[in-house]
């Protein structure tokens, strides 16, 4: 009888293959064939655990958000400072896009518009990810380090789309060569519009956090 580790091995196994050949030809044209022979297993296994190539492709995005989710929330301890904490935040977000474009690619380019999505795990782990801009521009309000007239939802979508917009890019043109280029500027201007005169003064403000990389394993 195999045991759950084995059992989870060979799911992280057949995930992994997945996200390279969906990442690589898309939906329609990446074949249940195509994804054993890159895990090196049998279709009929593959089955075992997804019943449709639909529920393949939705899977994905689960683990990955919630193994982001938890690299979020480790920085975030060890940052002090609401912009710190967005700069780092936002880094690591372009950062796991950039290491996994495979996964890029199906998040951004694949499964953004697909209505059936919104109602999978995986969409409701990648918003729990996204939820923690939101509680640090909060943050930033109540501790005066951020203006008090700043609509918060406005700047989440300004920020949320910007990424998505440069990795979407990214994906399509190669340009730029490194994503984690466009971090700095991305967040000094997001910064320069909602600190306030007090944030803009203190030393907290004008320290950029160290930006940590992100050694996920492949």
């Amino acid at each position: 009888m195999v045991n759950s580790a084995k059992l989870e091995i060979r799911k992280n196994k057949i995930l992994r293959a997945a996200e390279h050949v969906f990442g690589k030809k898309g939906f329609q044209d990446a074949t249940i064939s195509e994804i054993a022979k890159k895990a090196k297993i049998s279709e009929a296994s593959i089955y075992e655990y997804f019943s449709t190539k639909e529920k393949l492709l939705f899977t994905i995005p689960t683990q990955y958000a919630s193994d982001l989710f938890d690299l979020i929330e480790f920085h975030l301890k060890l940052i002090r400072g609401s912009g710190n904490k967005l700069r780092s935040i936002i880094y690591l977000f372009i950062s796991s896009y950039e290491e996994r474009p495979d996964n890029a690619a199906i998040i951004m380019l694949l499964l953004k518009q697909n209505k059936k999505f919104l109602d999978t795990q995986g969409h409701l782990k990648i918003k729990k990810a996204l939820r923690v801009i939101t509680e640090t521009i909060d943050e930033g309000i109540k501790t005066g380090e951020f203006r008090e007239d700043i609509n918060v939802y406005l700047v989440r979508s300004i920020i949320i789309g910007t990424i998505e917009h440069l990795v979407t890019n990214w994906l399509m043109t190669g340009k730029p060569e490194k994503l984690i280029d466009l971090v700095d500027p991305l967040v000094d201007t997001v910064l320069e519009g909602i600190q306030s005169k007090k944030g803009t003064t203190s030393p907290l403000a004008l320290i950029k956090a160290p930006l940590i990389e992100n050694r996920q394993e492949e």
